[in-house]
């Protein structure tokens, strides 16, 4: 049985440090894997369904040993799972990216189509 990707932004497994706000309590952890259109992470708590986040999210800009600029995203909490992993990160968590500029835009379509090829 063959499987169709149905999601219209490719996705791709990424080991980056991600900064979020949420409520006035920033968490600071590793994003599992990131799109065009959102990003998944572990969370040490759970983060409610539909609640708006501010990301900061440093993508690297391909030249070796510069860090990337950090690229300001706020998203929505698509999926939170409690789940069997450590203590520090126990929540398998979604986020749907909702207000994207065309530079932050453009900068996430390089960094998926550098890892796709």
């Amino acid at each position: 049985m063959n499987h169709v990707e149905r999601r219209r932004y490719p996705r791709v497994p990424a080991d980056l440090p991600l900064r979020l706000t949420f409520r006035d309590r920033t968490v600071e952890t590793r994003i599992h894997d990131l799109s065009g259109s959102g990003i998944r992470f572990k969370a040490p708590a759970a983060l409610p369904i539909l609640s708006r986040v501010q990301i900061a999210l440093e993508l690297p800009d391909g030249t070796p040993g510069q860090p990337g600029a950090s690229i300001a995203i706020t998203g929505v909490v698509v999926r939170c799972l409690e789940g069997d992993f450590p203590e520090d990160a126990r929540f398998d968590t979604a986020i749907f990216f909702e207000d994207l500029s065309e530079i932050a835009r453009a900068r996430l379509a390089r960094f998926v189509s550098s890892r796709l090829s």
